[in-house]
């Protein structure tokens, strides 16, 4: 192994993550004597290029290195420390489109190694991306002249044929390059085209949108279509069952004014029923009145009774009052009197006989007089009772309203049965009693004297 005791002329203190341009590391001058006993090591990945008095140079390329003898047989005058690592290089240049105020950026991405140690120390060069970007600039700069800068892509298309034309990169510097060119627009005509395309896709989205809108709205509108039979239908069947409840309600209500108009006859048929009933119980007066208050409040009895014996009382008195001022007036004729002291002894003879309600049979009575003008037998009190008796109506139900009730039967005494006087019977002078033939016939003159209250009548 050589041992330099010299220090290089040229030595760019690089290692294996530097970032070279130049692959030449070091380069030494080389005397006669130049090796010695002493060794240094070397890198085992660098060439060692040695150059000749007669400018030749020979290359071993590692991990290959030079005897000692064969350095003092050929004189070697300076040796070159190549690295023949691979070297990646990413930039970008400028390539002239047709028109002046535009170009096109050329983004490069390549890796270079020296394969020819001999060559490239021959070839004089110090900076391999210079050189590199040196041959595609001039090589592409007449094939991009004739596009427009928006036609980028044809401007690619020739300057990677062009390339292909020249031939390999570096071949002329002991080089092996492996490459990718990529050609565009200058950033303003890319925000242009940027802007242009937003605005397409903006338009198309709108258009897009607008169709999808238009079918959405015709989906919406079937739908509330839809809806809207169905509500229509709804609001049809709502307005069928509500008119069949207004009718219903209606004939009910017509049913119920008929129920009401025929409860209302009841009522009144029952009312007239009643007021006939009372008028002809009312109209007899006396007993029969006082009977029918007792049929309807039977715990007045004691007030009936009492009240019964002050009208028999006072129907006594009234008679004999009437009797004595009739006796004894004077003032009428014997004639006049005859038929009327007939009479007032027959009413002398009943006063005699009157007996109250529930007293015992007194004294025989008196003897009357038999013919046609003799009164009726008087029967016991006891032994008449009325063969009907009114109920209070009672309020008509719904059942009830449907038929008509029957009739009220009017008020029938037992046949063959004459109430005893008083007893039922208006007072003497509250009537005029029926004539005979022989009051008729004979005394018609002196009917008015049954009827205390009236004037006397002078006879012709």
């Amino acid at each position: 192994m050589p041992d330099f005791h010299r220090l290089p002329e040229w030595n760019q203190h690089a290692d294996r993550s530097s970032v070279l341009t130049d692959p030449v590391l070091t380069v030494r001058q080389l005397s006669r004597f130049q090796y010695a006993a002493r060794k240094s090591l070397l890198r085992i990945d660098n060439a060692l290029v040695f150059a000749t008095a007669k400018g030749e140079y020979e290359a071993f390329l590692p991990p290959l290195r030079p005897t000692r003898g064969e350095v003092a047989t050929k004189r070697f005058t300076a040796v070159y420390e190549v690295d023949m690592g691979i070297h990646p290089l990413h930039t970008e240049l400028t390539l002239p489109s047709d028109n002046d105020a535009f170009s096109f950026p050329v983004g490069v991405d390549l890796s270079w190694q020296v394969v020819d140690p001999a060559r490239f120390v021959e070839s004089r060069h110090r900076d391999v991306p210079d050189l590199l970007l040196g041959e595609i600039s001039r090589t592409g700069r007449p094939a991009t002249r004739s596009f427009a800068i928006a036609r980028s892509a044809d401007a690619e298309q020739a300057l990677l044929h062009a390339i292909h034309i020249h031939g390999p990169l570096g071949a002329s510097a002991g080089l092996q390059v492996n490459w990718t060119i990529r050609v565009r627009r200058d950033d303003e005509n890319i925000e242009h085209q940027r802007r242009l395309q937003a605005l397409t896709h903006a338009s198309a989205e709108e258009i897009h949108a607008t169709r999808l809108g238009q079918t959405q709205d015709i989906a919406h509108d079937e739908r509330a279509r839809q809806q809207d039979m169905l509500q229509l239908g709804r609001a049809e069947l709502y307005g069928a069952r509500e008119h069949e409840l207004v009718v219903e309600q209606q004939r009910r209500k017509h049913e119920l004014a008929v129920l009401q108009g025929e409860y209302q006859v009841a009522m009144q048929s029952v009312e007239a029923q009643k007021i006939a009933f009372y008028q002809h119980h009312l109209e007899r007066g006396g007993v029969a009145a006082w009977a029918l208050h007792l049929s309807q409040h039977p715990d007045d009895s004691r007030l009936v009774m009492q009240s019964l014996r002050d009208d028999q009382l006072r129907l006594l008195q009234s008679q004999m009052d009437l009797v004595t001022q009739l006796l004894g007036d004077g003032q009428a004729e014997q004639y006049e009197l005859a038929g009327a002291k007939e009479r007032a002894l027959r009413a002398v003879n009943e006063i005699l006989n009157q007996r109250l309600p529930g007293v015992a049979n007194g004294p025989t009575p008196l003897p009357v007089e038999t013919g046609a003008d003799a009164p009726d037998p008087e029967p016991p009190l006891s032994s008449w009772s009325p063969t009907w008796a009114p109920e209070t109506p009672s309020v008509p139900t719904e059942a009830s309203m449907s038929a008509p009730e029957p009739p009220m039967p009017a008020y029938a005494p037992t046949a063959g049965w004459t109430p005893p006087p008083g007893y039922g019977a208006p007072p003497a002078y509250a009537s005029r009693p029926a004539p005979t033939d022989k009051d008729t016939n004979t005394e018609a003159d002196t009917d008015t004297v049954d009827r205390p209250d009236s004037p006397p009548q002078a006879h012709p």
